[in-house]
Formats: structure tokens, sequence, C-alpha cells
């Protein structure tokens, strides 16, 4: 039995998964007496391979599962995604009332570029007149309910009266400073383990001041009417998402900073041409990523949602981030050089 107990400890799963293997293994073995002890251990060995076969799959399975969430070829096993996964939390954390239960599954936080995404199980505890909204793999909106999923336009036939309140999810800095968060839900149609929606959250934030270590962010849910602070979590910490920063050959103040989550960009230029320009983040398009042997677009780095910033302000200049996350997976240490509105960015 040893021998297959060693296989066991060798697979990299949940703690309790693991413990449930090995009694039922043990179980399995041993659960008839009279046998011959050669045939016990066949039995054993039988079940194990069956075993150990089921539940990789099933891991596996469990463990790129948020990838098709928030990518569009998340399906595919690549590098890229091994190495995110080595860097995603899998502690989870719980919030719950009477009402409404979250458990946060896994997060992935870039703290260079403030952007993070989280995995998470959502339960509506009982029947209220609230609801969530999310986007679906079409980026459609819809609505989740207790025991139903509505599209976006028959719920706005049944919610004549705007009676149903919309929950959001907040992610803040435990120390208090203002942060305003962006962030968009995903929801597939798929259901997490416990029996939750399994939602998909991307976010990013704009701290003026870079800060020398990982913040601790916490995340909430909103108008939910919590006013005894049940529904918030401190999010796990993440490994450090890898990041290749690019500036500007004609104006070192200007950076992009991209990895696989998706691009930050911080410009400075005349006030009058840049204000409408980047207020609609539409100065993007004509973003060339060029590589070894082939030029990429920004729509080839997929459909993602972008945000503007305006951090500087002044008479002619002013000073712009811009957020864009990136919904296919692409390995940018693959990116030579960058060109947007005639200048060159170089590593």
């Amino acid at each position: 039995m040893n021998k297959f107990n060693e296989m066991i400890d060798h697979m990299h799963m949940p703690e309790e998964q693991y413990e449930q293997m090995k009694a039922d293994l043990a179980r399995r073995a041993g659960m008839r007496n009279n046998t011959p002890v050669w045939r016990r251990y066949a039995v054993a060995a039988a079940f194990a391979v069956c075993l150990l076969g089921t539940a990789a799959t099933a891991y596996a399975a469990v463990r790129y599962q948020w990838f098709r969430i928030f990518f569009d070829n998340g399906g595919q096993e690549t590098e890229i995604m091994e190495e995110l996964l080595a860097k995603a939390s899998t502690e989870t954390v719980t919030a719950e009332d009477d009402n409404y239960k979250f458990t946060v599954l896994n997060h992935l936080y870039s703290k260079e570029q403030q952007m993070g995404l989280i995995l998470c199980s959502f339960h509506f505890q009982k029947e209220h007149h609230t609801h969530l909204e999310v986007l679906d793999r079409e980026y459609n909106t819809v609505v989740l309910k207790k025991n139903r999923v509505v599209d976006w336009q028959t719920f706005q036939m049944e919610n004549t009266n705007n009676g149903d309140r919309d929950l959001q999810f907040g992610i803040k800095d435990e120390s208090g400073e203002e942060v305003i968060s962006a962030n968009v839900k995903y929801y597939t149609g798929e259901m997490a383990e416990d029996g939750g929606y399994l939602i998909g959250i991307r976010y990013s934030f704009d701290m003026e001041k870079k800060v020398e270590k990982t913040p601790q962010l916490l995340m909430s849910l909103e108008n939910a009417g919590d006013i005894e602070d049940k529904l918030k979590v401190r999010l796990p910490e993440s490994g450090e998402v890898a990041c290749v920063r690019f500036t500007s050959e004609n104006n070192p103040g200007n950076a992009i900073v991209i990895s696989p989550l998706g691009m930050t960009l911080t410009k400075t230029g005349n006030k009058t041409e840049m204000t409408e320009e980047y207020e609609n983040v539409g100065n993007l398009e004509n973003m060339k990523l060029v590589m070894e042997n082939q030029v990429k677009t920004i729509e080839d780095m997929g459909g993602g949602y972008a945000t503007s910033v305006l951090r500087g302000d002044m008479e002619t200049e002013c000073t712009w981030y811009t957020q864009k996350e990136f919904t296919n997976l692409v390995d940018v240490s693959e990116i030579k050089y960058i060109e947007l509105d005639g200048e060159k960015y170089s590593k």
C-alpha cells in the first residue's frame, strides 16, 4: 500500500481531496479481509490507477477552468497559463451573512500594473429584490438571480419599477487610502463545486504613488445592506505577474507596461490634442506590437475593456494613465518594441 500512497503524495491538489483519496484507497484495499493478500493489493493497485487518473483529470479541469472565463483562448494549455497558475493564490476565503455568500477561489495580481483577476463562487442565500449583472462569453449583459439567469432585455421588462438593487463587488486598499476601482464581472454558465455561480472578476485601480510592496486588498459586496461588515474579505496575496516595460525613445516619461493580463500606458502631451483621444481610449487602435516574425495590433490582444484616468492637468500639457485588459493570452516576452502615435517604445 505504501507505494500507492507515495503516488498520491506526489500529486498537487486541495487537501480535502487529497485526504479523501487516500482514505478511499485504504478502504478499498482492506474491505475484504478474507481475500488473499496478493489479490487485495491487486485491487488496490487497479483502484489507485483509476482514482489517480480520474482525480488528475478532474483537478486539471478545475485548475484551468478559470482561464476560460477571462480569456477567449483560455481553453488551450500553454506555458503562459502555467506561469500564471504558478503565481495565482489558491487559498480560499469566504464571506457570508443571512442573504449572500461569496468565496474567493483564486486571485492573481500585477502590482506594477495595479490590475488583477479573481475567481469566486457566489450564492444568493435568500430571495431578495437584488441581482448581479455579469457578462457572458459573447460580452452580453445577463442578470443573475437566486434561482435563475435571465438576459438583459427580459430583466428590464420584469423590473419596470427599478425595484431591484444591483449588487457590486468593490476592491479597496486596506490602508484606508481612497482607491477608485474599475471591475468587470464574467459568467460563462458554469457553477462552482459548492453550487454557487462561478464568477470571474477583472479589476484595476490607479494609485498615483507606486507602493514598495503589494498592498493588502479588501474585497466586499456592495449595495447589499452589509451594516455588520460580514460581506468583506482580505484577498489572498498572489505571486507577482511578470511584466515588460517599454519606454518612448522620444519622451522617456511615456511608458507602456505589458503583461498577459493587459497593458498600462502613461503618456504626457499637448492638452488640447490628447484630451479627447485618451478620454475615449480610442488612440490604442493604431498600436503595433512588433515581434520577431509578426506584428500584432491591439485587436489581436482581444476585446477587453479599457479605462483612462487624468493624472496630471497643467495649462498646456496633461498626463493620461490608461489601463487595457487583454482577452487573449499572448507571450509578451516575444515583443521586441511597440509603436504608438508615431513613437517607438523600446525595452
